[in-house]
């Protein structure tokens, strides 16, 4: 029989929480990592009487307690201790791509002894990182060029397929390649610019599969694979890659609600070696700055953010970039977050339009999120048979993909258009949705 957990006890004492509202808590952080629980009171109660839940939520009662306690609880102190450590700061790049290739496989939905973690925001900035450590081999194996080659090859195949078919697609054949043959790449004795060139192809590759997870709502596997992104990053010196990992940090942050410490890193990003970049990468960065200032409550912080992005966005050449691109259609869709999240509806409609009308033909995913996010701003706006026609469009492109966002995307639909159902085109519009369900 289960010994109760008085230090569990004792926390959520700490917290003021009552039962119910502790069970709710970690019903909302399950929900970053892609999980639909549904606990209470009553679940509570089992684990003060000392059951251990089941998978992940250890980590997740551990982060939710952190949160509200304002510093960092573990799953041991909850006395909820598990076999192994899985904390996330101080994590091996390498070992972090290998040991997450076990977690990142078939399943759409994966389960992680992690959970998505606010205190491993806590990023140092490009200055405040030691100076690299250049890893002695640790095998009998030479790198060779064509090894490098076949890696940058692959990037090209995995980027083109994330943006054409979603991040589920080849999230897990990404992850595993990443695991068996990047991986002990890193490790075999190589010159030291052979060596600069596989870090990179590297990063970029633990950037896409971090991307790749984040587009499938697998928060806590994405944050991980950032933060080896970012390890790898600053291996190389790579600053125009570390800057790019904290962007996508911040990216991820707001969408999950975390606004003040994505604005941070948005902050951080775009300050690291801005007179380094040029136009069109330093529009990338103030573009997010803008979203995050704005949904942090900064209205003069974000109309200059984004009026910095589109002088500089105008001024470059091109702003084609390995980890991450930003074009007119990229700069719309972030013109129209900050005009919705300032009470400019028709100015966010107007400029969800233009990014739809402008998204290259290549990023269907990319394409069918935006168009889904216009539709919804539509409908709010009273434009109902707008909404409709927007929202066949979105269906047109989602049977190609695989990709948690998009599942969402047709939930929301699905949810805002039943009000509607009267309405002869729009019960039309349901009835597709739900075959593609």
């Amino acid at each position: 029989m289960a010994s109760a957990n008085y230090v569990l006890r004792r926390l959520l004492a700490e917290t003021g929480w009552t039962e119910q509202q502790l069970a709710s808590a970690v019903n909302a952080t399950g929900a970053e990592t892609g999980l639909t629980l549904r606990y209470d009171r009553s679940a509570v109660s089992h684990w003060l009487a000392g059951r251990r839940p089941w998978g992940p939520v250890p980590a997740l009662l551990a982060e939710t307690l952190s949160r509200r306690l304002g510093r960092p609880v573990t799953v041991a102190e909850a006395g909820l201790a598990v076999p192994r450590d899985t904390g996330q700061h101080g994590e091996d790049a390498v070992e972090v791509i290998i040991a997450l290739a076990a977690v990142s496989g078939g399943q759409r939905r994966v389960l992680t002894d992690s959970a998505y973690s606010l205190a491993a925001l806590a990023v140092p900035a490009w200055s405040q990182l030691p100076d690299p450590v250049r890893p002695r081999p640790a095998g009998l194996d030479r790198l060779v060029p064509a090894r490098v080659d076949a890696a940058e090859q692959m990037m090209s195949l995995f980027t083109e397929a994330d943006a054409n078919s979603g991040g589920g697609r080849a999230r897990a054949a990404l992850a595993a390649y990443l695991a068996y043959d990047v991986a002990p790449c890193l490790t075999a004795a190589a010159s030291r610019a052979l060596r600069a060139r596989m870090l990179a192809v590297a990063t970029q590759l633990t950037y896409l599969c971090a991307f790749m997870c984040f587009d499938d709502d697998q928060h806590a596997l994405a944050q991980r694979y950032y933060r080896a992104a970012l390890d790898l990053a600053a291996r190389n010196g790579d600053q125009a890659a570390y800057a790019i990992g904290l962007r996508a940090l911040s990216v991820q942050a707001h969408e999950l609600g975390h606004h003040r410490p994505a604005l941070t890193l948005a902050e951080v990003a775009a300050s690291t070696g801005r007179r380094q970049f040029p136009p069109g990468r330093q529009a990338f960065f103030l573009g997010q700055v803008a979203v995050a200032a704005a949904a942090d409550g900064d209205r003069r912080g974000a109309i200059d953010a984004l009026g910095a992005a589109e002088r500089l966005l105008s001024k470059a050449s091109s702003a084609s970039f390995v980890m991450g691109s930003y074009h007119p259609a990229a700069l719309a869709h972030q013109q129209a977050a900050v005009c919705d999240l300032l009470g400019d509806r028709r100015g966010a409609i107007e400029a969800m339009s233009a990014s739809v009308r402008h998204r290259p033909a290549g990023e269907r995913r990319s394409r069918a999120i935006t168009t889904a996010r216009l539709a919804e701003l539509q409908l709010a706006h009273g434009h109902l048979d707008e909404a409709v026609a927007s929202w066949h469009d979105f269906l047109d492109d989602y049977p190609y993909l695989c990709s948690g966002r998009a599942t969402s995307a047709l939930k929301q639909l699905r949810s805002m258009l039943r009000p509607h159902a009267a309405n002869r085109p729009a019960a039309r519009l349901l009835t597709r949705a739900a075959a593609l369900a």
